[in-house]
């Protein structure tokens, strides 16, 4: 029986518990002590033979009361310990400072395919190359986040020193009892690449357009989007296919993983295939030591939008079609062989059929790619959803230029409407913006609208705020942004994605708020934040 006696924090009065329980001819199993409460485990006491002892025992000066209790401290704690690391999908494994393994959470155990009992007081290097405990012990159990292999995969480690030894000597501060090594899978990064890219969580809902044309491409979008199979989209330039790339992956089972994206005509197929495929430790010179998943492993158990497909070299057609096939492939300067489970969602506004019959493009790749098709219509076959469209647009770039929304006359919108706009909804985003910049009243014309069309300046994307809640930025923003922030932090630690994310921020409002005192207040922050980080990324 576990019973908590409570009492009086005097002198002596443990001694006096300790003595009672001696002259009862019990044994203690556990025996825990803090102030104004004993805890004691004692399997012989039995519930009949408890009251006699809580009457010995009241008889101590200062006890008040004796519970029975299900639980010591020390067993709660305990319990609660292994819940939450039963809770963690990624492995964790305690160690002390000589490398002996304390603790290994379930994650750990099914990966090394051995039992904790089996794995505690067993050394790390049992099951761990690299790194070693001297490396481990010299940093303090604090070392830079490094990718090692555990159970023949690949993951991130990060190591956390476990408390410091009381030993009386100066030293002893320096002296941690051991560390938390957490293993990361690429996956996990991705996930976390995703919250800070999509931060709308876009729905088909969210789309915006009643049209019967985008009704009835929806309502396919979103059938397909529930089938595990690769999705090819297709449509003009700036008519929404990341929009609906996103969309697909929300209303997919792989909601919850990861979505990333890369533009395929936005790097050479050298940085191209490192994006993709990552690279091995010491595949060039400036590789990053022990190396670096690429967006295919960061994307495991989710979503990998390729968008304008149709601009891959052959090269990395082929590397392609094997990860499609049977979801592996090899790291830049790898042996090692990857398996991933990743659901591929390409786009392009090129003629990928025809493309295959004259040999630009694979057509094995192709029809790999092509399982399930999507066409977005463009927006002169989608009149009806201008206005709803240009109301969105004006109250955007009214916020963004801190002016009351002008309202759109009725000549303005038959301008619209009769327009061709070739280069679709991001088209007639760009026309409205400089519209609205531009226009001096409280009424948007014809007239101003032509002119903001013929205007020889095109939109700069610095006009662009960082992505917000609504439906159609996703659909106007080009994929360069989402694929720049998705490069840097597949290749760079973190840190570096991270100075990546605020310099593009920062780029983008500076146009609108051209002063560090301006854009200060606009960001809520101190004018000397702003300024030295306009001069860290050379911004002006």
């Amino acid at each position: 029986m576990r019973f908590e006696i409570r009492g009086e924090n005097r002198l002596g009065i443990t001694r006096d518990v300790i003595n009672v329980l001696t002259d009862q001819g019990l044994d203690i199993r556990t025996f825990e002590v803090t102030t104004h409460h004993i805890y004691a485990d004692i399997p012989a006491v039995r519930p009949e033979r408890f009251l006699l002892l809580s009457h010995a025992l009241k008889q101590i000066p200062g006890i008040f009361d004796i519970t029975e209790i299900d639980r010591l401290p020390t067993e709660r704690r305990r319990a609660q310990l292994h819940a939450t690391l039963a809770a963690l999908g990624d492995p964790v494994i305690a160690v002390d400072a000589n490398g002996q393994i304390a603790q290994a959470n379930p994650a750990a155990q099914a990966i090394s395919d051995t039992p904790e009992k089996t794995l505690r007081d067993h050394d790390i290097a049992n099951i761990l190359s690299e790194p070693s405990i001297e490396d481990l012990r010299q940093s303090g159990f604090r070392l830079p986040e490094r990718e090692v292999i555990l159970g023949g995969q690949t993951y991130l480690l990060q190591v956390e020193p476990i408390g410091h030894v009381d030993d009386g000597s100066d030293a002893s501060d320096d002296a941690p009892w051991g560390g938390v090594m957490v293993f990361h899978r690429p996956a996990r990064l991705g996930r976390v690449i995703t919250a800070l890219q999509d931060r709308s969580h876009t729905g088909f809902d969210d789309i915006i357009g009643t049209s019967r044309a985008m009704t009835r491409v929806k309502s396919q979008a979103q059938r397909l989007a529930a089938i595990d199979a690769p999705i090819l989209i297709l449509g003009e330039t700036g008519t929404g296919k990341e929009l609906f790339a996103r969309a697909c992956h929300r209303a997919s089972p792989r909601a919850d993983q990861p979505f990333l994206a890369l533009n395929c005509a936005a790097m050479p197929e050298g940085l191209a295939e490192s994006e993709l495929f990552g690279y091995a430790a010491g595949a060039f010179t400036s590789a990053r030591r022990g190396g670096k998943p690429g967006l295919l492993e960061l994307a495991d158990g989710g979503t990998l939008f390729l968008d304008e497909i149709g601009e891959l070299t052959p090269y990395l057609q082929a590397k392609l079609l094997r990860v499609l096939q049977d979801g592996s492939f090899r790291r830049v300067g790898g042996t090692d062989e990857i398996t991933v489970d990743v659901r591929i969602i390409s786009a392009t506004n090129r003629d990928l059929e025809t493309m295959s019959h004259d040999g630009t493009f694979r057509e094995d790749l192709y029809f790999r790619l092509n399982v399930l098709g999507i066409t977005l219509p463009p927006l002169r076959d989608r009149v009806e959803d201008i206005a709803d469209l240009a109301d969105v647009f004006i109250d955007r770039t009214a916020q963004q230029t801190e002016r009351t929304p002008p309202r759109l006359a009725r000549d303005g919108l038959d301008w619209l409407c009769a327009h061709d706009w070739p280069g679709n909804v991001r088209e007639l985003e760009n026309t409205l913006f400089r519209a609205v910049a531009l226009l001096d009243g409280n009424t948007l014309g014809a007239n101003d609208l032509a002119d903001a069309a013929s205007g020889t300046a095109t939109v700069s994307e610095a006009h662009r705020n960082t992505p917000s809640d609504t439906a159609q930025d996703t659909a106007t923003a080009p994929t360069e942004q989402t694929d720049l922030i998705a490069t840097a932090l597949a290749q760079s630690d973190f840190n570096s994605g991270m100075d990546l994310l605020e310099r593009e921020m920062l780029t983008r409002l500076y146009p609108d708020y051209p002063s560090s005192r301006k854009l200060a207040d606009r960001l809520g922050v101190s004018h000397t934040s702003i300024a030295n980080k306009l001069r860290k990324y050379g911004i002006t």
